[in-house]
């Protein structure tokens, strides 16, 4: 009899301490909405931001680049920290600190207070992250996580699939900025939400920050990524390029030496014994570098080459988001069928052919092509994210799950950063080694002085390696007109100029997806590195989990 009254209390706790349990997942769901739409907005923003700030790729790029590369390298000590200040309070002062640094990105004036206020941004964003999981962890038994963590997912998604289209809406009915002021009013609701129905949780261990470790792999990937990035402008074999690449081999040396002598490491080396966690964590990497920048250029396609709205050009990109959205929860259910590794080799096969059909891309390409890989596009990205992610937390134990989860969202967050770098690299090597070529082309040998003088320009460059905008070739229009030239011969001169930059802006594109298909094909190889294994589970005896 005491047992039946024991669990049924027990029961009644269960049900009373639900409620909080749902109101915390809402306000968290609420305040990670916020860092989701926040992404996917600025990317449907960026080419009106470039215009009109004045940007050129370098700093449109260094825009998202900062915000990804700042989260990477703070990800992980904000965890620790997190654990020492509260899970309560790092969630709401990483989402109050996010909206009071949106504005500041809103009423930016130059492109380099737009990427300190992105900076600023992504230090609230570290904060948030690793507490807003850990909270639900905390909040809900083991029995009802999945269900909450499939909620959540599914809140994520419908950020990711959204927040393109709410972008297109305020850039063309509102301006740029509101992409950053619509953050405020979430914020809001979630930081009041959260006051109320998080319940702070107590932490028995108090780790130490690894203050050095945090400072020299934050520092080793803003080397390497700036070296990257630069090399648009100083060249590959400049010795600026190489002389940063240089420093964040020596920094990544320094952290290596500085994480093996640490008692409460930032990254636990150890843990990259295991084979299926460290490929894993690759494939964590090298998923967004191939996934991000298909939504970033075809965003400057859109807009810049074709000449859509940013609302059209976000509708153009749904075929993308909205299959994530359901690609996700299915790939879970794919992976209890086939395994980690086969679901990882269908994601990969569906990336790879989502990229080979991008290659056929042209400035004359509609819907009708662009939606068959953007539909394989977002299968694909969901095929491989959930198995990685099983690959990284199913291969650790439990009092480890905490920190591995961190290491493998700032390596994703590495891998979107390198994305944008690397090929935003390469994209503008190719403008700047065809754009003249394409040029005289249209114009023949009467017009060769004119296209050296048009190509040779830095400006015009720029515009180029940005899909050379409707406003980009008015501006050249209006340009020509001030030198007195017929109206006849501005329209014929800028009529060539904007076909050889969508020609050559194209090329661009379409190189940067070739080579995009050999990164995806390093993957399918480092996923048949993952072994299958059996869920760990508390009840099995030690030395049948070391066989895991």
């Amino acid at each position: 009899m005491t047992d039946v009254t024991t669990e049924h209390t027990e029961s009644a706790d269960a049900d009373r301490a639900g409620a909080r349990a749902w109101a915390s997942l809402f306000a968290v769901a609420l305040g990670t909405m916020v860092l989701q739409i926040d992404g996917t907005v600025v990317a449907a923003a960026n080419p009106a931001i470039a215009a009109d700030l004045g940007a050129g790729p370098g700093g449109i790029q260094w825009a998202t680049t900062a915000y990804l590369l700042v989260i990477a390298g703070l990800v992980i000590p904000a965890g620790t920290l997190a654990d020492r200040i509260g899970l309560k309070k790092a969630f709401l002062i990483g989402v109050a600190g996010f909206s009071a640094a949106s504005v500041v990105a809103g009423l930016s004036a130059s492109i380099e207070m737009l990427i300190a206020g992105r900076v600023l941004q992504a230090v609230f964003a570290a904060v948030m992250s690793p507490a807003g999981i850990a909270i639900l962890k905390a909040a809900f038994p083991p029995g009802r996580l999945p269900m909450a963590f499939g909620i959540f997912g599914s809140v994520t998604a419908v950020a990711l699939a959204g927040g393109p289209i709410l972008g297109g809406l305020l850039v063309e009915y509102a301006s740029w900025p509101w992409v950053f002021f619509v953050n405020i009013p979430v914020g809001v609701a979630a930081v009041t939400l959260g006051a109320i129905a998080i319940g702070e949780s107590a932490r028995p261990e108090r780790r130490p920050l690894d203050i050095p470790g945090a400072l020299t792999l934050t520092l080793t990937m803003v080397s390497v990524v700036w070296a990257i990035t630069g090399a648009q402008t100083n060249g590959w074999v400049s010795p600026t390029t190489i002389g940063f690449l240089a420093l964040g081999l020596v920094l990544f040396v320094i952290f290596l030496l500085v994480e093996r002598r640490s008692a409460h490491p930032t990254v636990p080396l150890g843990l990259f014994g295991n084979r299926s966690f460290a490929a894993g964590i690759l494939l964590a990497t090298l998923t967004m570098m191939v996934f991000l920048p298909i939504i970033f250029y075809l965003m400057f396609f859109l807009q810049g080459v074709q000449g859509k709205s940013p609302l059209l050009a976000s509708v153009g990109l749904l075929p993308l988001t909205a299959t994530f959205t359901v690609a996700s929860p299915v790939a879970g259910w794919v992976t209890a069928k086939l395994g980690v590794r086969r679901t990882l080799l269908v994601g990969v096969v569906c990336i790879v052919v989502c990229l080979a059909l991008l290659l056929r891309l042209d400035a004359d390409s509609g819907v009708p092509m662009l939606a068959p890989p953007l539909v394989l596009a977002g299968f694909g990205v969901g095929f491989m994210m959930t198995p990685s992610m099983q690959a990284v937390l199913g291969n650790v134990a439990v009092d480890e799950a905490g920190v591995a989860s961190g290491i493998q969202q700032s390596m994703q967050q590495l891998g979107s950063t390198l994305g944008v770098a690397v090929f935003g690299s390469l994209l503008t090597t190719v403008v700047g080694s065809r754009f003249d070529q394409a040029l005289t082309g249209r114009l023949g040998d009467h017009g060769g002085a004119a296209a050296e003088r048009i190509a040779g320009s830095e400006q015009m460059r720029q515009q180029v390696a940005l899909g050379f905008s409707p406003a980009a070739k008015e501006e050249l229009g209006r340009r020509l007109t001030e030198t007195g030239m017929p109206a006849g011969r501005v329209r014929e001169l800028a009529d060539a100029v904007a076909g050889a930059a969508h020609q050559t802006f194209v090329d661009g594109i379409r190189t940067v997806f070739l080579v995009s298909i050999g990164v995806a094909l390093v993957a399918g190889l480092v996923s048949l590195l993952v072994r299958d294994a059996r869920p760990r589970h508390a009840e099995l005896p030690e030395h049948e989990e070391a066989g895991v």
